[in-house]
């Protein structure tokens, strides 16, 4: 156990000032002891209690300070078009707004209440029927609707939680180069931000793009322009990992703030609906949040469909809690390395790892029109999802067994076999 995880654990609830006047001074030298206890726990096989770390603690605070409990988002002109706000364990969602399995009897009970109905809507590619409403006050939260509707815990309701696009701070200076997986004919999808498909990086490329964002709100395109950038952007200091791809972009994120960009449920299962009917093989998922049974169910009714989804693990650092859709049953949880195959510091972990692969300053496009260097398990899972893609351009490869040729290519890493860092070892190029 570490010796600033036990500090900051106490300090976990605190605020992000007392962390800043009375930790953050002292982590240099709890720097320089750490490594030393950290070889005699080893020595001593001494089990280590999941304690928040000085990245998760910093992370969150971050996080926390960066967006106001409750914050409007403008559409186009300014006016806004919706309220998100913060909701139970600091995930956010949009104000009063859930998502049920749709129903007669439940629309009913829910009109009866007052409740707004804002839209029922079917999702046939996914064999779903969704209807989403805004709730009365004194009826917002899972307890009351649960009440009210007669409904359990494996009914199909949640909020309209919002997701977080996970891209991380730099760690070092060092950049490495693409070199391409494949030059097979494929068709890759993505659900992020919009692209800046001016960029001379994307010349030549063919994207399908469609935008899944509510009520005139306008995507950002730096997220998705980077991710994108990774699977297909070329430049004479960029070589893509996919040749020739044939991209489906689906864009759902908004800007949240300078730093940050969130996406709605509601949006994200849009995005599903839409690359299952384009039969999308393969799904790159930068993105993360919270448990919800409507985001379960679509990611299931996807995988049903033989679609393999690649996800971002989550840059909450090593004591953070499993983040979701990675997290989910046979979605491929990616987390990030750097060029050495060290972890990446931000880098989630636990069982539901499967894959690690280079996401720390990884060479790609910038949104501006040029190339950086990008980090975070946002980097990361777009090359698993370009390996994948490769693997699906063979017919008779089915998620399944495209996971088994992954298993085989992976390089293992840390402890022998499948562990919860770096899952069944590297994908490397």
């Amino acid at each position: 156990m570490k010796i600033k995880d036990v500090a900051l654990g106490t300090l976990l609830l605190m605020s992000s000032n007392l962390y800043a006047a009375v930790i953050k001074p002292i982590s240099p030298i709890i720097e320089q002891i750490d490594p030393a206890i950290e070889r005699i726990e080893d020595r001593l096989d001494i089990p280590r209690r999941a304690l928040p770390s000085i990245d998760s603690i910093q992370q969150l605070a971050t996080d926390i300070s960066a967006l106001p409990s409750r914050l409007a988002i403008l559409n186009t002109v300014g006016k806004p078009a919706f309220i998100e706000i913060e909701t139970e364990q600091g995930f956010r969602a949009v104000e009063r707004q859930w998502i049920l399995l749709a129903n007669e009897q439940y629309r009913a009970k829910l009109e009866h209440i007052g409740a707004q109905i804002v839209s029922r809507q079917s999702y046939d590619a996914l064999g779903m029927v969704l209807l989403r409403f805004v709730v009365p006050e004194q009826f917002d939260s899972k307890a009351q609707l649960q009440r009210l509707l007669s409904i359990d815990d494996a009914a199909l309701l949640g909020r309209n939680h919002i997701y977080q696009a996970q891209q991380g701070p730099l760690q070092g200076v060092n950049t490495h180069k693409n070199r391409p997986v494949c030059d097979l004919p494929v068709r890759v999808g993505m659900i992020d931000s919009a692209l800046n498909l001016a960029h001379p990086g994307f010349v030549g490329s063919t994207i399908e793009t469609r935008s899944f964002l509510p009520n005139s709100v306008a995507s950002p395109d730096l997220h998705g322009t980077a991710v994108a950038g990774v699977m297909i952007g070329k430049t004479a200091k960029l070589s893509p990992l996919l040749n020739q791809a044939t991209l489906y972009s689906a864009a759902v994120f908004y800007r949240q703030s300078d730093l940050s960009q969130g996406a709605t449920l509601a949006a994200i299962v849009d995005a599903l609906n839409w690359l299952v009917a384009a039969q999308v093989p393969v799904i790159n998922l930068s993105f993360t949040g919270p448990d919800n049974a409507i985001l379960a169910a679509a990611i299931k009714a996807t995988i049903a469909q033989q679609v393999t989804l690649v996800a971002a693990a989550g840059n909450d650092g090593p004591a953070a809690l499993p983040l979701y859709p990675a997290a989910y049953e046979n979605v491929i949880a990616v987390s990030a390395v750097d060029k050495n195959g060290q972890i990446y510091r931000w880098s989630n972990k636990g069982d539901y790892i499967d894959f690690a692969a280079l996401g720390v300053n990884v060479l790609t496009l910038n949104s501006g029109g040029g190339v950086g260097v990008e980090s975070g398990t946002s980097m990361a899972a777009p090359q698993v999802t370009a390996a994948a893609a490769c693997l699906a351009a063979n017919p008779d490869y089915t998620p399944h067994s495209i996971y088994n040729k992954l298993v085989e290519r992976a390089v293992d890493k840390g402890k022998p076999g499948k562990d919860s860092v770096f899952g069944h070892g590297s994908i490397t190029y």
